[in-house]
């Protein structure tokens, strides 16, 4: 050790208390400026375009996640920035023509798909088992393929009259409601039906009744706010590790760490009850799964346990979310309505003609479901953005390192005038060949992302959505009320989008 070195250890000996703490302070500024700089000038993707205050620090992107302004905040960068922005030290947001197959496609020759990142992710230890969307590639494909007889076709006709029954008694419902000539949030009543639908799909019975009660079980309520809680998580780690375990061990309120107990209490208590029940009088997801899956390929009890959460909520709240944000669309734009009513009146006859495969047919309520997944996309933000894998990688143009965070913001891409002329208008003539919209870039339109570890259910989210628009808009005329007039408007986002309701009234169709 060096004299010098020793010299300067030895003059801390006879500091005073006050000198000690200005070092630290002196010395933590100096650390700070430097990281600072490093990460401006010197960091890998100081290459890639961006504001410089994103770069320097974590703060600004980990403050908009925390506002739930996330997806505005993607939108306006790349506005400004192009199909690669850099949104803090060590991550990269996507929205270029060969995104999509470079981040969340199979990348074959290039060393497979890219694998979430997890860092946030909830602990194996909490359940015994990792759920699908936080493994890793490896152990995505095994779960996927154990879950894949629950999403077959075989299995979406066998269980469509389970969800035809609840999204005709969110109809019923709704008959009432007209009978009392009261405004009704419809919002609330899709999210009912679809959170009954799911939940009878993974627990084997009506667990919530939502639309029987016409009221959230707190089991959902929950599982909406776990989303928010989240985002929070995220913002917090990507801050600070530090500032994680402190909020988590000292700032986490006795009511939430409360809700959170009975939440996943509840949730062992029901995948229990499901998987001692063996058969059920009609088919759901376990019972797809336990008599088709392949030999040492059941999911076991603790893989329940790690999937059932997500498995209902990625199959309720985005079909929820489409089909208010599809009406609403609809609403504010007349022709648009005249046109989706003559299609839906003219070809079915009665309620029950309505089926899985007859709304397949209706072309207009197709594209414009297409249309409002793109003007509004479900899930806006990257929900599980990746992480370069050893080599790292190229994305429109620019080399993305090792252990960067990558991500696709849907919300950024589809309302991009590079790629979807009038990109924030509705129009669902784009999809029916119109020519003004020929050089679209239909490509970049992945409301249930693509590649590898794409959507698994996003064949039963489309049917649910167009039956229950249909099944609405057949039934009901439809009038939305003043003060939802800028419903869209404000939205906050946490990884699922907090609307607020989206009042309306209905009338019983006339169909003269």
């Amino acid at each position: 050790m060096s004299t010098g070195f020793v010299e300067f250890l030895a003059s801390f000996r006879n500091a005073s208390l006050t000198e000690l703490l200005t070092f630290s302070i002196l010395l933590s500024f100096a650390l700070g400026i430097t990281k600072v700089i490093y990460n401006v000038f010197f960091h890998p993707l100081a290459a890639v375009p961006g504001p410089k205050l994103y770069a320097a620090s974590h703060l600004p992107m980990s403050l908009s996640r925390a506002q739930g302004l996330s997806p505005y905040k993607f939108a306006e960068l790349h506005e400004k920035y192009g199909p690669v922005v850099r949104v803090s030290p060590d991550e990269v947001s996507c929205a270029g023509t060969s995104s999509f197959k470079e981040v969340y496609g199979a990348r074959y020759g290039k060393g497979g798909p890219l694998t979430r990142d997890t860092r946030t992710a909830p602990l194996k230890e909490m359940f015994g088992a990792v759920g699908m969307f936080q493994a890793d590639v490896q152990e995505h494909a095994r779960i996927r393929r154990q879950l894949n007889p629950a999403f077959s076709e075989k299995a979406s006709r066998e269980q469509e009259p389970l969800v035809m029954g609840y999204i005709d008694s969110m109809i019923r419902k709704l008959r009432g409601a007209t009978q009392k000539g009261e405004a009704v949030d419809i919002e609330k009543y899709t999210m009912w039906a679809t959170f009954d639908i799911q939940g009878d799909l993974v627990f084997g019975e009506d667990v919530f009744k939502c639309i029987e009660k016409e009221q959230y079980h707190p089991w959902v309520g929950i599982s909406v706010t776990h989303f928010t809680g989240g985002v929070y998580i995220h913002a917090l780690n990507d801050i600070s590790p530090w500032a994680l375990w402190f909020w988590q061990i000292f700032l986490t309120p006795k009511s939430f760490a409360d809700a959170q107990a009975y939440h996943i209490k509840t949730t062992l208590d029901l995948v229990d009850k499901r998987m001692a029940a063996g058969k059920t009088d009609h088919p759901d997801y376990m019972s797809f799964i336990t008599s088709e899956s392949k030999a040492g390929e059941v999911l076991t009890k603790e893989q329940m346990y790690a999937n059932a959460q997500m498995l209902v909520m990625a199959g309720s709240e985005t079909v929820a979310t489409a089909s208010a944000t599809t009406l609403f669309l609809l609403l504010t734009n007349p022709e648009t309505m005249k046109r989706a009513k003559n299609e839906i009146r003219s070809t079915f006859d009665s309620d029950k003609a309505i089926t899985a495969a007859s709304v397949s047919q209706l072309q207009y309520l197709v594209a414009a479901i297409d249309e409002a997944m793109r003007v509004w996309p479900p899930v806006a933000t990257a929900f599980n953005p990746r992480q370069v894998s050893s080599g790292g990688c190229v994305v429109d143009g620019y080399f993305i390192p090792q252990g960067s965070i990558i991500g696709i913001h849907n919300h950024a891409v589809s309302r991009s005038e590079k790629y979807f002329k009038d990109a924030k208008k509705f129009v669902p003539e784009r999809w029916l060949g119109d020519e003004r919209y020929a050089e679209d870039a239909r490509e970049n339109f992945q409301p249930f992302s693509s590649g590898p570890l794409n959507c698994i259910g996003l064949t039963m989210g489309r049917m649910e959505t167009r039956v229950i628009l249909a099944k609405l808009i057949y039934n009901f005329d439809i009038e939305l009320m003043p003060e939802c007039r800028n419903w869209l408007e404000n939205q906050k986002n946490f990884v699922a989008w907090h609307k607020p309701p989206l009042m309306v009234k209905l009338t019983p169709a006339n169909r003269d």
